[in-house]
């Protein structure tokens, strides 16, 4: 189970940065304050949030950047160089839920694996959808030394992994392997893998 976990929070590790404080509504003036609130809340769920550098970006569509952006739980650690985050008005009207989009750059994350290195991002993006109790992560999709793509739904408290429909590949994706047995991994053909889990999550495409 421990193993399970730890490999949802290497996929999901992008989520996590933003999760904890687009709840707060962080742009304008209040982008720093918000910011606060999210590292306590953070806390108290065990996780350690840091950025250098926090600020909110343009006048109609305000969009928040924060700078070296370091995350540090019991499971997984990991840092990006800058993370972007774009409320969506539009289709936050349109669906009844707030909607964001998220985009990472530079992200490396400590594999809670012995002997593995660190896994190296070149971007990870995701459109969020946050929901009454789940977080639905539409057009999910990172480069680098893993190339994920799909969508994924979380559970709210604990952010479990309720429904996923991901194909994943690149020059780490070996890494699968060592999960298979805890995960619903399917290997299509070497260097492929599918993790699907439940029905479509595409339920918030809205």
């Amino acid at each position: 189970m421990k193993a399970g976990r730890a490999i949802l929070l290497l996929l999901f590790s992008a989520a996590v940065f933003g999760i904890s404080f687009l709840a707060f509504f962080p742009f304008g003036a209040g982008t720093e304050a918000a910011w606060s609130r999210a590292v306590r809340a953070a806390s108290e769920k065990g996780f350690f949030l840091d950025a250098s550098s926090v600020s909110a970006e343009g006048r109609i569509l305000p969009e928040v950047v924060l700078l070296n952006v370091r995350l540090r739980s019991p499971l997984l650690s990991g840092e990006a160089g800058r993370v972007r985050v774009s409320f969506s008005p539009a289709d936050t009207i349109a669906g009844l839920a707030p909607v964001a989009g998220l985009r990472l750059e530079r992200v490396s994350v400590n594999l809670p694996l012995p002997g593995e290195q660190p896994l190296f991002l070149a971007a990870v993006e995701a459109r969020l959808v946050f929901r009454s109790d789940r977080v639905e992560m539409l057009e999910f999709l990172t480069s680098g030394e893993l190339d994920v793509s799909g969508t994924a739904v979380l559970s709210s408290r604990g952010f479990a992994l309720e429904e996923a429909d991901l194909t994943i590949g690149g020059e780490r994706a070996a890494l699968m392997e060592r999960f298979r047995p805890v995960l619903p991994l399917r290997q299509e053909k070497p260097g492929y893998w599918i993790l699907k889990r439940g029905g479509k999550s595409s339920h918030g495409s809205n």
